[in-house]
């Protein structure tokens, strides 16, 4: 068994080096975690994709896998309950992960047909959630999961580029005043951003496009403060209980002196009571 999935490595790796496939056979696909992709199996000629077979590598790890076998999903797969073989022989993969980043090729009767390359968009954040407020400071990290590991362009990653766009959906400058970017690598951005008000509940978009400007996948951070302020709500200002407080601040100073107030009342009931108790002891003593 292991020495049929080195031969077949190195097949495929000899297909690759020695320029079987052409250039419009070679196709790039962009998806995003959780997503969906469909991967086309250019003019196939079998009607009923009984020649058929997907096979997927997976650089820098050396993984091969059969996806497809004679039309058929293979049940020994580890994709397998997630994978579909359409009509027209193309391959649809849906609720993505990062292991499905990679190499993809339809062959039929063992004849290369298209070679397809999926990368995978995901965005992360180092913020923890107490950061999420005015005044906190929010770090993005756009990854473009690819053929070869998470954010490690090769080559062939000039076909594309990532950037953050702005809510306007324009392209964040390295220089404003409020960003910071930094571009690890063509597949790996960081945005650096100190909150404000008017950021809750905003969406941060990053995106990527072809050289050809063609927007091809996007995906959307949002930023909800942890805390949220009511504007509208304006009490009087009082040495306790400043305008423009929280809701839950105001509720509590409102709650607190009631609170207070209700304690008081039945601890005085409470000292009443006792107190007559007392009396009517003292009082049966006295007469016996």
């Amino acid at each position: 068994m292991v020495l049929q999935i080195l031969i077949r490595v190195l097949l495929l790796s000899t297909l690759l080096q020695t320029g079987v496939r052409s250039l419009k056979d070679t196709l790039f696909v962009y998806s995003r975690l959780r997503g969906e992709a469909l991967l086309p199996c250019t003019k196939p000629t079998s009607p009923d994709c009984s020649g058929i077979t997907w096979t997927f590598f997976k650089g820098g790890q050396v993984r091969y896998t059969e996806e497809i076998i004679g039309g058929r999903v293979n049940s020994n797969s580890d994709k397998s309950s997630r994978t579909t073989i359409t009509s027209n022989c193309s391959l649809f993969l849906r609720d993505l992960i990062v292991e499905d980043a990679g190499s993809y090729v339809c062959l039929e009767n063992q004849i290369v047909v298209s070679d397809v390359y999926l990368s995978l968009l995901s965005i992360r954040s180092a913020s923890p959630i107490t950061e999420l407020q005015p005044g906190g400071i929010l770090t993005m990290t756009c990854i473009l999961f690819t053929y070869y590991d998470a954010g490690s362009c090769k080559p062939y990653s000039t076909t594309f580029r990532i950037h953050w766009l702005d809510e306007d959906g324009k392209q964040l400058p390295k220089d404003h005043e409020r960003y910071n970017l930094t571009e690890n690598t063509r597949c790996n951005i960081t945005l650096v951003t100190k909150l404000q008000m008017e950021d809750n509940n905003r969406k941060w978009r990053c995106q990527v496009d072809t050289t050809e400007n063609k927007k091809e996948t996007f995906l959307d951070f949002k930023s909800s403060f942890l805390f949220q302020t009511d504007q509208t709500v304006q009490p009087s200002v009082t040495e306790d209980c400043p305008a423009e407080l929280p809701v839950s601040r105001i509720v509590l100073c409102v709650l607190l002196p009631l609170m207070v107030c209700i304690v008081g009342f039945f601890t005085w009931k409470s000292d009443q009571k006792r107190a007559k108790t007392s009396a009517s002891v003292i009082e049966l003593r006295d007469i016996y």
